[in-house]
């Protein structure tokens, strides 16, 4: 852990006692609000069918493999089965569903699903083994990196495209965090074609390969995000034909401030909370948060970026519905524990100062 501790030691000083108190203060204070407001994980609570969106995309996908195409596979499903179709942004992108619509079958998905997960697991560990992290960081986080995998095993969780930009997000940090800079670009184009909730994440990347004065990384980036630009127009200008007047209407569209208690909702969808009781997530969340800012390298900055953008993006935008989004980030917001005690320790040494004095 030397390399990542010292990071934080050479930053301990510039905290203040008086900043320090501000920190806990707002750490318990986010903790109690989270306490106050949590609530059961809406699936679980059986509001709404957890699986009426899979058997959706299923559906599609088998559509696809039966020589269909995939608007009018769409279309046809989501007006089915009630969805509001009436906006564009109900429609998901074609190429997840086109992809594993051509493959020999559903499982073989399934498969690539599995080793993308694995792949993603195995590259995170050997960053923790490049940097020499202590045993129980490289156990803690190999399990809570294993979550993609655990989805893999289950039989629907592939079938969503935020499992699949939530996986790619998570590969792109950790091979950027391995020096794979072009992988890492590669992994991250992925999930945004797959995915438009990807794009603040590309945005940050593509913001941060340029501070860093990586003018290629930055630039291929920005390419990337023009593509998708592309990829978007055409789609909108499609759907926007299929689109009738009898097609149905989200009341009150996305933009509802759902504020903390939607993102305990979305963080819950780390395969290793969405069984809990929401009060540990409530706990968590906070903590998690708190040691993502003692984590200063480039890939820790990453990461709290990453998961900073979705965490206020989601205080925002996001119905109770939607609260799947949280698997576009929460596959690395728990590695925000590695770096807690860290983090503790350098709120703590303003009083130890002030006490050697």
């Amino acid at each position: 852990m030397n390399k990542y501790s010292s990071l934080s030691d050479c930053h301990s000083s510039n905290l203040t006692a008086g900043r320090a108190v501000f920190v806990i203060v707002l750490l318990i204070a986010s903790i109690l609000y989270g306490l106050a407001v949590c609530r059961p994980h809406p699936y679980i609570e059986g509001k709404k069918p957890k699986d009426a969106d899979l058997k959706c995309y299923q559906t599609i996908v088998e559509k696809i493999h039966a020589g269909e195409s995939y608007y009018s596979a769409a279309g046809h499903e989501l007006r089915r089965m009630g969805f509001t179709t009436a906006s564009v942004f109900n429609w998901r992108l074609p190429a997840l569903a086109w992809l594993l619509g051509k493959l020999p079958s559903l499982r073989t998905g399934q498969i690539i699903a599995f080793i993308l997960a694995i792949t993603t697991l195995l590259i995170w560990l050997m960053v923790f083994h490049q940097y020499q992290y202590t045993v129980w960081q490289v156990f803690l986080g190999g399990l809570i990196l294993s979550g993609p995998a655990i989805y893999s095993l289950l039989p629907g969780p592939f079938l969503a495209h935020e499992f699949w930009a939530g996986t790619l997000i998570a590969l792109s940090l950790a091979a950027h965090a391995r020096g794979w800079r072009y992988a890492s670009v590669a992994a991250g184009l992925a999930a945004l074609f797959l995915r438009e909730l990807s794009l603040p994440f590309v945005f940050i990347m593509m913001i941060l390969a340029y501070i860093e004065g990586q003018r290629r990384e930055a630039l291929i980036w920005f390419t990337g995000i023009l593509c998708f630009g592309g990829e978007l127009l055409i789609h909108w200008s499609i759907v926007s034909k299929l689109i009738t007047e009898n097609d149905k209407v989200l009341q009150g569209g996305w933009i509802v401030f759902g504020g903390w208690p939607f993102v305990l909702d979305t963080a819950q969808m780390h395969p290793f909370f969405i069984l809990l009781p929401p009060w540990v997530i409530a706990i968590i969340l906070p903590l998690a948060l708190l040691g993502l800012t003692g984590w200063r390298d480039s890939a820790g900055i990453r990461v709290f970026c990453t998961v900073g953008i979705y965490v206020l993006a989601f205080m925002i935008v996001g119905r109770s519905f939607n609260i799947y989004w949280g698997l576009m980030y929460a596959f690395v917001l728990p590695l925000g524990l590695l770096y807690l005690p860290y983090t503790f320790r350098q709120l703590w040494q303003p009083f130890q100062q002030r006490k050697n004095k």
